[in-house]
């Protein structure tokens, strides 16, 4: 969840027995219980949870659901498995205002476990992590005029190793991502060169020269560590003046600086 004061009085958890509890560190009354029928891995809460109330979840089922709505003081089932959310406690519900559960959409699916969703720092862009590898998407937050139909596509997808074990462990393995900001770390620099000291990979590979500072102040940057690997995948933003097709160029693009 991004770290804005708006956002630090909430906190969400999953749970195996399918659900999600959302609940603000300020406002006792201020807590929703979802159930989703299956184990419950990663739930991520929107940026701008305080005023849209959506959050992403994902487990077992491997479904990547987006959830929109909801009253606080309320305990529902989700929407995604054919029934309408149904209140089965709250306090509201004893005042005649129970009508808004919420619902629940399904944004990507077919692709085993989801072990990890997060945001990006800047809220434009959401990465999760299931057995197949790892995918990166524009979320609905930060759209300019005209781009509303871009929000929740996809950008890119990063296969997970083809080495021996990660068939069986690639649903075990719980993956951790990280956006991360430069400017606010510390460079470990080379006292000879004055250039910050980039180890060798283990294979022997030679990794891809950093992005200019130029790139960096228009993307962002994500370090996922997964089984036995790591991953620094830079994220661009798209352009209308793109060539090929409008919508791929105007989403964005990911590139792996270092694996």
């Amino acid at each position: 969840m991004l770290n804005i004061p708006s956002n630090q009085i909430y906190i969400a958890t999953s749970s195996i027995d399918g659900n999600v509890c959302i609940a603000s560190l300020i406002d006792p009354k201020d807590v929703q219980l979802r159930n989703f029928g299956r184990p419950i891995q990663t739930v991520a809460l929107s940026p701008e949870y305080k005023s849209d109330r959506n959050f992403l979840s994902g487990g077992q089922a491997g479904s990547l659901i987006l959830t929109t709505g909801g009253q606080a003081g309320k305990s529902t089932n989700a929407t995604t498995n054919g029934r309408a959310g149904v209140t089965a406690s709250g306090w509201l519900g004893t005042l005649g205002l129970s009508a808004n559960t919420g619902t629940d959409k399904v944004l990507h699916s077919g692709e085993g476990i989801i072990s990890t969703i997060k945001w990006s720092l800047s809220g434009k862009y959401v990465l999760w992590v299931n057995e197949q590898g790892i995918k990166i998407m524009r979320s609905n937050l930060r759209l300019e005029s005209g781009e509303s139909h871009l929000e929740w596509k996809r950008i890119s997808h990063i296969d997970r190793p083809n080495r021996p074990g990660w068939e069986e462990m690639a649903g075990v393995w719980r993956a951790r991502a990280e956006w991360i900001d430069r400017d606010n770390l510390e460079s470990e620099e080379d006292p000879a060169t004055d250039h910050p000291v980039v180890p060798a990979p283990a294979n022997g590979t030679t990794p891809k020269s950093s992005p200019t500072s130029a790139h960096k102040a228009k993307g962002e940057e994500v370090v996922v560590g997964w089984g036995d690997t790591v991953w620094i995948v830079h994220v661009y933003p798209g352009s209308a003046a793109a060539e090929g097709d409008a919508d791929d160029g105007k989403i964005g693009r990911a590139e792996v600086a270092t694996m």
